[in-house]
């Protein structure tokens, strides 16, 4: 495929995009910003978030790092 073609459809696919999904996305308008309706999603978008919490505090707790010290000092070690 010749460069100028290449750069043709590339032009055309960025502005299909701009026009019909980041562009109403913007004013609030396109079906991209649509609101999750959806009661299971969002349970298990926040089961998912407590798990990753959850493994990061086990993550602080087994290098042996101090979280909510003061910036600059070191890590304490028992």
């Amino acid at each position: 495929m010749p460069l100028w073609l290449t750069a043709i459809v590339l032009v055309v696919a960025m502005t299909f995009a701009y026009m019909f999904c980041i562009r109403p996305t913007l004013r609030g308008q396109g079906h991209c910003a649509t609101p999750r309706e959806d009661p299971e999603l969002d349970r298990q978008i926040a089961e998912l978030r407590e798990e990753v919490r959850v493994l990061r505090a086990q993550d602080v707790l087994a290098s042996g790092r101090v979280v909510g010290g003061r910036p600059g000092t070191p890590p304490v070690d028992d």
